[in-house]
């Protein structure tokens, strides 16, 4: 049943509040420092609906966890090598057709560009949306890419 349940809330995000589509009103990036999961989860109230880079060291799953929008979904690992490298992540269809995930990237890492989401449990971990993997900020508007 959580599972289940855990599906249609992240289904839920990407419709209702349009995280997987035009990222033409997206914030720029809260900084140019690279984030953890741990990070994240210690200052989710303030980083919620913003941009955060991490860098993902791998994804662990086969991405068979496809949301009815066609976004995959993975827990990641981030490359802080520190007590809580784990966090919730989630592709769009747009990053997948433009190869957002490299195909080694099991073996290697990579950084992205990811907003932060929050569920209305404030105890259920933050999932992370991919937005790109370059950023330009012009005139305090952000423009990302894959």
């Amino acid at each position: 049943m959580k599972r289940i349940y855990l599906g249609a809330l992240v289904s839920f995000a990407f419709c209702q509040f349009g995280l997987a589509a035009g990222n033409d009103s997206l914030p720029p990036p809260v900084s140019d420092r690279i984030y953890t999961f741990q990070q994240i989860e210690q200052q989710k109230f303030d980083l919620n609906g913003k941009i955060v880079r991490i860098e993902i060291g791998s994804l662990l799953g086969d991405g068979k966890s496809h949301l009815p929008n066609g976004a995959l979904r993975y827990i990641a690992e981030d490359t802080s090598k520190g007590a809580m490298p784990f966090g919730q992540v989630a592709f769009p269809p747009e990053g997948l057709r433009n190869g957002a995930l490299p195909d080694d990237l099991k073996k290697s890492q990579a950084a992205f560009y990811f907003r932060v989401h929050l569920f209305p449990d404030p105890n259920a971990a933050a999932l992370c949306i991919a937005v790109g993997r370059q950023v330009s900020v012009a005139n305090g508007k952000a423009i990302y890419s894959w």
